[in-house]
């Protein structure tokens, strides 16, 4: 029978021996759908919450819920809530996602597993995040293709592929970026990972070390390094503030217990000193696949960032002001860089709703729901339900600014706009 053959029903006379009767059944029940077959011990998706998870709690109060993120669980702590309450960590340890729990004042607490955008917008900041939505463009435009390890000969035998990110900020699009080359990297072993996120912090970070951030032993450094060597996506962010990479390390560890910190690796210093020593260990040649300035003045520190560029890579600079997107390109034109533009975009302004549980998706949110009109709330048997329909009301404005993509070309040729047939004449 070949492969693709459907197989023809079995004729729909009732069997006339008890035989035939056992084959009959046999047959018909190997026929039917593996998917409407009851198994007793299949799992249940709904995972447990452990040691070191973040939840997303929804405390229901008098008057409307509240959202709240927590830290990292540890059985001692206790979590605080809104109108004085508190709820113990130790009892949300071991509980599923939707679970119900009463936190100090009696108040119903549901337990929720946050998204990224609710955990970037809800998490401690020192510096204003790029907010999903545009951390989500960002991503998209950088073009990532990350292969699997084996799935690619070429990919598993070349070098690595690295991205420069200048202007780490609050860690937003860190995490992001981190998410979508997680991939392509060896899986860290088990026990690694619960090193990764139950040591404790040094007293003073060291970002010039693999996971220099944390009190680990020498072998587990030993480990961590052998590790980082073997990784094939990589994905540099570097900040002149020492705070504000110590917050987006914190940032990037804490979402799901560390799953995505393995391909980032933080740097503090200035653009110059970072890329020039790179730069100087390869001889020269160009080691990144992507890059992304995140700068008030990009130009003054673009020069090596597009020298270190592979040909065919790609720059992103992110602006509040077209100005400012138009000041790069004079720049690149007047020195001759070997880049092109591509596309500039601009990101429009959004509101974020509470809490960030309807952020992220890039659209516009509406309310849709079936709801009794006040007016017959207080009458007997003439309850009838109304669909409501409105666009959604964010609590604040969030987002905004441009984004320009630049593609390096190789610098024995010019990177014109008429040599795509693109150039412009005004009148």
């Amino acid at each position: 029978m070949s492969l693709f053959s459907v197989a023809k029903p079995f004729a729909a006379s009732t069997p006339q021996t008890a035989q035939s009767k056992v084959r009959y059944a046999l047959r018909t029940k190997n026929l039917a759908p593996k998917a409407h077959r009851t198994n007793s011990k299949q799992k249940t998706p709904l995972s447990s919450f452990i040691e070191h998870d973040v939840l997303f709690l929804r405390q229901h109060g008098v008057k409307h819920a509240k959202w709240h993120l927590t830290a990292p669980l540890r059985p001692s702590s206790r979590v605080k809530l809104s109108y004085g309450a508190t709820v113990p960590a130790a009892e949300l340890i071991g509980r599923r996602i939707l679970d119900v729990v009463r936190d100090s004042a009696g108040n119903s607490v549901v337990l929720h597993e946050p998204s990224l955008a609710s955990y970037i917008i809800n998490s401690e900041r020192l510096a204003t995040p790029i907010y999903p939505n545009d951390a989500s463009t960002i991503v998209n435009l950088l073009d990532l293709n990350p292969s699997r390890p084996g799935e690619d000969d070429q990919d598993d035998s070349g070098p690595p592929f690295e991205i420069f990110e200048a202007g780490t900020g609050h860690g937003s699009l860190t995490l992001h970026i981190a998410r979508a080359l997680h991939a392509a990297n060896p899986p860290l072993p088990a026990p690694l990972r619960r090193t990764l996120i139950s040591a404790p912090y040094k007293p003073h970070y060291d970002f010039t070390a693999s996971r220099g951030c944390l009190e680990v032993s020498l072998e587990d450094q030993s480990a961590f390094d052998a590790y980082a060597s073997s990784r094939r996506a990589i994905l540099h962010t570097l900040d002149h503030n020492t705070k504000h990479a110590r917050a987006a390390y914190k940032l990037v560890r804490n979402f799901r217990r560390a799953q995505y910190l393995p391909a980032v690796d933080f740097h503090v210093g200035s653009i110059d000193d970072f890329l020039g020593h790179r730069l100087e260990q390869t001889g020269g040649q160009p080691f990144l696949s992507r890059a992304i300035l995140d700068l008030p003045s990009a130009h003054e520190n673009a020069e090596l960032v597009i020298k270190a560029l592979h040909p065919n890579g790609l720059l992103i600079l992110f602006k509040p002001s077209i100005s400012q997107i138009a000041d790069f390109q004079a720049w690149s034109t007047e020195t001759k860089q070997p880049v092109r533009t591509e596309k500039v975009i601009e990101l429009y302004a959004t509101t974020a709703s509470e809490g960030g549980v309807h952020d992220s998706s890039g659209g516009r949110h509406w309310d849709v729901k079936t709801v009794v009109p006040r007016a017959q709330q207080g009458e007997e048997g003439n309850k009838k339900p109304v669909q409501v329909m409105r666009p959604r009301v964010g609590e604040r404005v969030a987002g905004g600014g441009f984004l320009a993509v630049l593609r390096r070309w190789p610098v024995s040729e010019e990177p014109a706009q008429d040599a795509l047939g693109e150039a412009e004449t005004e009148e």
